[in-house]
């Protein structure tokens, strides 16, 4: 009867955590690599064809599909962000690719190519005023016109013009023992007996000049346009966000070591 009763909650337990879990794991075990293959070959076709937005599209689509990432697609992925004008993307990638399969690499003398040609964009974003250190256009605060500095509610008095007196904690009496040690109350000096006083920072204006809270101060607002570098720029390049795409915390396999979503939060802005 006590076998009986083993096996019975041995297999109650498996089915909980089967039922709990089996769904997940089982998904994240078996990949869908036939849509992956398939993806890659689209991408690749686009890519030969020179449309590189779509190329984008369908790698984008492998990334975000928790699938096995082909050991080759960094490198792919990179020359298409190359040719959108995503230098730093490109980059990021680029190092990935180079990282993983070192001069093994399929595609590794391609890869030190692209790598050179890399390095003038990446200069020129590194001298660049109008851009922030990705090669994103920063554009003028809306709030504080690019003065940094705005007017605004003071933020000491809650824009109450009066703060509480700090001798008298707000009560506007203070007390003192007498040379008998008997506690005696007197109104307090400091603001008449009111508890409280004119406040120090916008002097009852309830206004103040402080860090434009818009920008923290900046000037600029980071933008979702690549920078060309010149001023009165139009904006037409659109940034392509990879992050958090590896949010799940899962493993992609490679075939020179895991790709790591942890790693991969790295590679992108």
């Amino acid at each position: 009867m006590k076998e009986y009763k083993r096996t019975f909650y041995h297999c109650l337990v498996l089915y909980i955590i089967h039922m709990a879990f089996g769904g997940n794991l089982y998904g994240q075990i078996s990949p869908n690599l036939g849509n992956t293959s398939r993806l890659m070959s689209e991408a690749t076709s686009a890519m030969e064809a020179g449309e590189y937005e779509k190329a984008n599209g369908f790698f984008r689509q492998i990334i975000q599909s928790n699938a096995a990432i082909p050991s080759e697609m960094p490198y792919l992925f990179a020359e298409t962000l190359y040719q959108l004008k995503q230098y730093n993307n490109s980059l990021n990638f680029l190092n990935k690719y180079l990282d993983l399969n070192g001069f093994q690499g399929e595609h590794y003398q391609e890869a030190k190519a692209l790598e050179k040609k890399l390095e003038e964009p990446m200069r020129q974003i590194a001298n660049c005023s109008y851009c922030d250190k990705k090669g994103y256009l920063l554009l003028s605060c809306t709030t504080c016109s690019g003065e940094k500095q705005v007017e605004q509610l003071c933020t000491l008095c809650k824009a109450q013009g009066i703060v509480g007196c700090s001798r008298c904690a707000g009560k506007g009496i203070v007390t003192k023992k007498n040379v008998f040690n008997i506690v005696e109350y007197y109104d307090c000096e400091r603001c008449s007996g009111s508890g409280r006083l004119t406040c120090p920072r916008c002097e009852g204006a309830r206004l103040e000049m402080g860090e434009c809270r818009t920008c923290n101060g900046t000037g600029h607002l980071e933008s979702e346009h690549l920078c060309t570098h010149e001023d009165n720029q139009p904006l037409s390049f659109r940034r392509t966000s990879f992050k958090n795409v590896f949010e799940s915390g899962s493993t992609h396999s490679h075939a020179h070591g895991p790709f790591h979503s942890e790693s991969s939060e790295k590679l992108f802005d």
